[in-house]
């Protein structure tokens, strides 16, 4: 325990540039946004009884926007801590409400967002640090803010969304055949259902493939206790990204698998990250900014240009002391370059209004589209006009030491700040960390004793089902499904042949035919038996292992055709008064050891006649065959 509390104060107090939270930051949101504009898609098929026609009691699109709109914020900077909250309350809104639908991810989006309520992650790369910038900066000062972050908040995310993860996972694996004996990474991706891709050239190699199944066991044992230390980063970081990009190619569950390349972000060095943010441009600024520093609305763009200025492709000088200096600027009057905004590029053209803004846009990589759209006619035009109304309209006061008198503002460290006599804010934060991390451990550890090495351990010491066992079952389990709501914190028993595989020996597609006989497949199983274009994510979660699963229940995958095909009509402007879907199955086996090609024989094998539903003035019925017996 001594040591624990020596290492998170070192964490602590240790500050190191905040680069690579912020980029962490911006990689994890972006995928965020993916992972809701999905769910706003198929919000229907997952929220509505019956997708269109039987509604849900609550319109989930006005949530799922709001979320997408704070997320959005939360990706850009701007006003980070109040979006970070309602980021979490709005996503705790959502996923608490999918049930059907829910799927691993969903809980490491939990983890991380109440995380992100209380990390510095808007210290670098975003618009809270431009306006604080503005806020203390004048024509006689420039502020510009620290870019430290205290080294702990690159530790707690990947211990808490990776390293426990991957930890618990280790006690269901180790006792799982298809694991200990190689077959855990090529079992799921040689089932047609299981993988969106055909990678049957590295399926083949037997000895490669377990080899992978094998390393990646020892790789989630090791994670927790090596991935902070220095000389293990850069093979922690490159067998991570391995694993994960590897899920992404296999599986269809592609914001999982990259939700698990971004924490990998806090991994990279430091160091690379802040040469990559102070390094220069190649060669010299392409243009060159002449600004009135007299004039404080032409400082703030001056601040503004400066923030996005990340390459340092425009350089910048003032009218009053440069400008005389320029031969390009020889003959424009110095009341013209006071009222307006002039630049020159490295041909010596000259740029002023709207056309500087233009060129500036089109310096900063990732405003080059804007700067494209200014440029066409109309937007051009218009835009010009409101320059030339907000030029004339500024204040033309000029504002020197004697008229803009500006003290210097005094800027104490927040954490040094007294809560109590002796006790900072400093101390405050480190001690509740300190105890939400053994909050953590204590239910992880908790959880893990759910898992089936510890059920092995039970059975052992003939305890399993004892009224004792009973209660602390039920207990746990408890706190479990609340651990797993607000905080991401639940058992990790993913891609296992005793839950997810075993027996599962069937394949279910529904086809479209129209009324001149003509057939269409649904884009949930293609024709070769694989995923298609609506089974992603959290679909294919519910496909495969709901509707679906190892056994068949006749009700539940008939209520399952019943929600797909309703949602699927409405899209594609079919009519539900007369409709027909016929069931095709394909009966595949679930392979208890490696056998080569096996993927493309499963391929191979043909469909057959699974039974049919119909849609009668918008009422189902199923004659759906028995799967099973089929």
């Amino acid at each position: 325990m001594k040591k624990w509390n020596l290492f998170i104060d070192k964490l602590f107090n240790k500050k190191i540039d905040g680069n690579g939270l912020a980029v962490f930051r911006i990689v994890y949101s972006a995928i965020l946004l993916c992972e809701i504009s999905q769910l706003y898609y198929f919000r229907q098929l997952i929220f509505d009884k019956v997708p269109f026609i039987d509604r849900s009691e609550i319109d989930f699109a006005i949530p799922i926007a709001l979320w997408f709109i704070s997320v959005l914020f939360v990706l850009f900077g701007a006003f980070t801590r109040f979006f970070s909250i309602l980021n979490y309350v709005l996503g705790l809104i959502v996923v608490g409400s999918i049930h059907a639908f829910e799927y691993h991810v969903f809980y490491a989006y939990m983890g991380v967002n109440f995380l992100f309520m209380f990390m510095p992650i808007s210290q670098c790369l975003s618009l809270d640090r431009l306006f604080i910038k503005l806020k203390y900066s004048n024509t006689t000062f420039q502020y510009n803010p620290s870019k430290e972050v205290r080294q702990f908040y690159y530790f707690v995310v990947p211990f808490l969304g990776l390293g426990i993860v991957y930890l618990d996972s280790i006690f269901y694996k180790v006792v799982t055949p298809m694991w200990y004996n190689g077959l855990g990474s090529w079992l799921p991706s040689s089932i047609p259902m299981m993988t969106h891709t055909n990678t049957s050239t590295l399926l083949n190699q037997e000895w490669l493939i377990k080899a992978i199944g094998w390393l990646t066991i020892v790789f989630e044992l090791l994670f927790t206790f090596v991935f902070f230390k220095k000389k293990w980063r850069i093979g922690v970081l490159i067998g991570g990204l391995i694993l994960h990009f590897g899920i992404f190619i296999e599986f269809p569950i592609p914001w999982f698998a990259l939700i698990g390349c971004s924490i990998y972000i806090l991994i990279v060095p430091v160091s690379f990250w802040k040469s990559i943010f102070t390094r220069k441009d190649n060669g010299l600024p392409t243009l060159t900014l002449f600004y009135d520093s007299e004039c404080p609305l032409c400082v703030r763009t001056k601040i503004a240009v400066s923030h996005f200025n990340s390459l340092n492709r425009i350089s910048f000088k003032t009218v009053q002391l440069d400008a005389q200096d320029s031969i390009e600027l020889k003959g424009v009057d110095k009341d013209l370059l006071l009222n307006d905004i002039y630049s020159v590029d490295s041909k010596g053209k000259v740029y002023n209004g709207i056309d500087t803004y233009i060129q500036i846009l089109s310096r900063i990589w990732y405003f080059i589209p804007f700067s494209l759209l200014l440029r066409l006619p109309g937007i051009y035009s218009i835009t010009k006009r409101i320059y030339s109304y907000v030029a004339k309209n500024r204040t033309s006061v000029r504002c020197t030491d004697d008229n803009c008198g500006y003290n210097v503002p005094v800027f104490s460290n927040p954490d040094n700040l007294k809560i109590l006599q002796n006790v900072t804010l400093f101390d405050i934060k480190r001690i509740s960390w300190k105890y939400f991390l053994g909050f953590a451990i204590l239910i992880q550890a908790m959880l893990i004793t759910h898992s089936w090495s510890f059920e092995k351990m039970r059975e052992g010491l003939n305890i399993k089902n004892s009224s004792l066992d009973i209660y602390y079952m039920n207990v746990t389990n408890g706190i479990g499904k609340l651990t797993k709501t607000f905080l991401g914190l639940t058992e990790h028993q993913v891609f296992t042949d005793r839950i997810h595989f075993d027996n599962y020996n069937h394949i279910v597609s529904v086809i479209y035919v129209d009324r001149n006989g003509h057939e269409k497949w649904l884009p949930i199983i293609d024709k070769n038996g694989q995923p298609d274009l609506y089974i992603y994510g959290s679909n294919w979660v519910n496909w495969t292992f709901r509707v679906n699963g190892m056994t068949v229940n006749q009700n539940i995958l008939s209520e399952g055709v019943k929600r797909y095909t309703a949602f699927w009509a409405k899209k594609n402007k079919v009519n539900l008064k007369d409709a027909k879907f016929l069931i095709k199955v394909k009966k595949v086996v679930a392979p208890k050891k490696w056998e080569k090609d096996f993927l493309n024989k499963q391929i191979a094998k043909p469909w057959i006649d699974g039974g049919y539903v119909e849609w009668k003035d918008n009422k189902f019925t199923s004659n759906i065959k028995n799967i099973e017996s089929l």
